[in-house]
């Protein structure tokens, strides 16, 4: 199984240094256009011919990863928000690799969708489908700047950041690879919103959601509101207790602009088979050694260790933050696609639960909202008699993980995790 495209990044992704038309040809007798002053060093690398201080270098692995990707039938596509796509085509003409036969070709001989402009990269893909008719789920992206992610989050390309400057290595290929795999290991046809017509349904949980959201959702979509980073990053929230759901839909009326429709709505997996079986871990909320809670916003702080924090302030920041936790996480063994348990610190005031008693909720990040859910308005009948589907008691047959340091704060609490 191997994805219908791959798509690179350039600077610091197939080579090490920069592009750029500011910095390249302003030496002695430069030559104009400006790319007529990059030449070949050697193999790897090629220079300025005007200041043999400025170079760039193809990484080590790219020429392996390239014939792989030939080899297995796809599509190469170079995708780069670099301001001079005429130099970046003018180094591509340099490097030489061999093709799925062996044969040496000029690395932009092989790309078969070469979209290097300055715009969000979701711009370049959503090209690109329209030149494919490719599902967004068959293409993966290898990048070196996690602000690109959001191609994943808003799309559904699957996204590979490469860390340190490193480049896209083979292992880094091979992880991407892999995650592309189980997204597609998760996927559950769309059969619309009658539930009968999903034999292996089952119930996840509950969530208050805006209008929006729900109709996203209801499409067979995903959540694409990037206005809002909650403790885990953008993500659908779900309790187990139907109360609570009811809670946070009244909340979001609130602490948004008044007249905000919402429901609750009932969240199913598709496929109940395929659910047991993906990645999931479960978290808790200390920060310090200490719960906290953000008074402002009404936001619990996520999450006891900061390497999973959604952080704010910058689109740079936050899209790190996610690649952070999605690294965090892997060190307890669970890889993407994954979705997260957190016990939260009780609500006070007028939540239906009695203080200090802590609460259940999932948090289902959009590759698996569109792989694999699927939600039904509820109504108020409905909801007076829902059942608490109450996580601790899905561990074992969810396959939820869990880390020590997660037991640990269960036991502090004097509460069971099963």
């Amino acid at each position: 199984m191997y994805p219908k495209l791959v798509a690179l990044d350039t600077d610091w992704t197939l080579f090490w240094g920069w592009l750029k038309v500011n910095e390249w040809g302003r030496g002695p007798n430069a030559y104009s256009p400006k790319e007529d002053n990059i030449e070949k060093r050697n193999y790897w690398e090629i220079q300025d011919r005007t200041n043999h201080n400025v170079a760039c270098g193809m990484y080590a692995d790219v020429p392996k990863i390239i014939k792989d990707i030939l080899k297995n039938g796809a599509k190469l596509a170079i995708v780069s928000r670099n301001t001079s796509k005429a130099m970046c085509d003018r180094a591509l003409w340099h490097w030489t690799v061999q093709d799925h036969h062996g044969k040496d070709k000029r690395l932009i001989d092989l790309v078969s969708f070469d979209e290097v402009y300055d715009a969000d990269k979701t711009t370049h893909f959503r090209k690109i489908k329209e030149w494919t008719k490719f599902e967004y789920s068959d293409m993966i992206h290898f990048d070196d700047e996690a602000i690109n992610n959001n191609v994943e989050m808003m799309l559904g390309v699957t996204f590979q950041v490469s860390r340190d400057q490193k480049g896209l290595t083979w292992e880094n290929y091979q992880q991407g690879l892999e995650i592309w795999r189980g997204n597609k290991r998760i996927h559950s046809p769309w059969q619309g919103l009658q539930l009968n017509r999903y034999p292996k349904l089952k119930l996840l949980g509950y969530s208050g959601m805006d209008e929006g959201t729900i109709r996203q959702l209801e499409a067979g979509g995903r959540r694409t509101d990037t206005k809002e980073a909650a403790r885990y990053g953008y993500a659908m929230y779900v309790a187990d207790d139907p109360r609570v759901a009811i809670y946070f839909n009244n909340w979001i009326k609130n602490a948004f602009a008044a007249g905000t429709a919402t429901t609750v709505c009932a969240v199913y997996a598709r496929d109940g088979e395929l659910w047991d079986r993906m990645n999931k871990v479960t978290l808790v909320n200390i920060v310090n050694g200490r719960e906290v809670i953000d008074s402002t916003f009404q936001i619990w702080v996520p999450g006891w260790a900061t390497d999973i924090m959604q952080k704010r302030g910058s689109l740079f920041a936050t899209a790190w933050s996610e690649e952070d936790r999605d690294r965090q996480v892997a060190q307890w063994g669970v890889k993407k696609p994954y979705v997260l348990f957190a016990r939260h610190p009780n609500m006070g005031g007028n939540f239906p639960i009695p203080n200090p008693q802590r609460f259940n909720e999932l948090v289902i990040y959009p590759q698996i909202q569109e792989n694999l859910i699927v939600v039904r308005r509820m109504s108020d009948n409905e909801l007076g008699s829902a059942g608490n589907v109450f996580y601790p008691g899905k561990i074992r047959d969810w396959n939820i993980t869990i880390p020590q340091r997660t037991r640990d704060d269960f036991a502090a609490h004097r509460e069971n995790i099963g």
